[in-house]
């Protein structure tokens, strides 16, 4: 096959994957809006959803493997194929996350005395979507600052997280304990689903720049990656 056709289907995995991760993003909105007075259809709509997620992470990654075997691409091309695995892989644990924020609604719906959410609770969800939108942004844009600026934000999110707890655990001695448990768990599934955005920024950065800022090397000590030419 010609350059021109690899760029082609290149082109098009992009383009998919950029599909994919707005569909991902309306997901987690869809799941957090649900509420506290959500109905199973409502939840069973988020899990169709992560269905769908679910196939086009499969049909992704065997485009990308298909490019990587026939293709042996090298420097750029070869750092923008390895990030699509990477992304396309957090996108769809980031589905899984929505999900188990829908089913947590479900279930604090059908409890007793549930206690009142927290403002920490709609903070976590603002930060950690705004984490997301931005981290996808930038690999459309391949704009390595906004990729960096990320992972800036993500120890907001676990100081909100700690604080969530530490608000839940109080009213478990006035509300229903299972209730509680609910809300944690929600809050947990949006921290969690900040560090996958910061996952994606730091690929981001990487297939921008050819340099990591994973483990602790964001601001200092960053390492050069040897490219062959192609």
């Amino acid at each position: 096959m010609s350059h021109r056709t690899f760029a082609e289907r290149l082109d098009e995995l992009t383009e998919q994957l950029h599909t994919m991760s707005h569909d991902v993003e309306t997901l987690v909105g869809r799941a957090f809006a649900l509420g506290e007075s959500c109905d199973e259809a409502a939840v069973q709509a988020i899990r169709d959803g992560d269905h769908a997620i679910d196939e086009a992470e499969m049909q992704i990654e065997e485009s990308t493997i298909e490019l990587l075997a026939l293709h042996q691409p090298m420097a750029t091309d070869l750092r923008v194929l390895v990030t699509v695995l990477k992304i396309n892989n957090d996108l769809e644990r980031i589905g899984d996350h929505a999900v188990n924020i829908a089913e947590a609604f479900g279930r604090l719906s059908r409890r007793h005395q549930r206690p009142p959410l927290p403002p920490e609770l709609d903070e976590m969800a603002r930060v950690s979507r705004g984490m997301l939108r931005d981290s996808l942004d930038a690999f459309v844009a391949g704009d390595a600052e906004l990729a960096r600026e990320v992972g800036r934000r993500d120890d907001r999110v676990d100081r909100l997280h700690e604080s969530l707890v530490r608000v839940m655990l109080t009213h478990m001695q006035e509300y229903n304990i299972s209730a509680c448990l609910q809300v944690i768990l929600i809050g947990r599934n949006l921290e969690r689903i900040a560090d996958l955005a910061t996952n994606i920024g730091e690929d981001v950065f990487y297939m921008v720049q050819g340099r990591t800022i994973r483990h602790g090397s964001r601001d200092a000590g960053e390492s050069e990656v040897v490219e062959e030419r192609s």
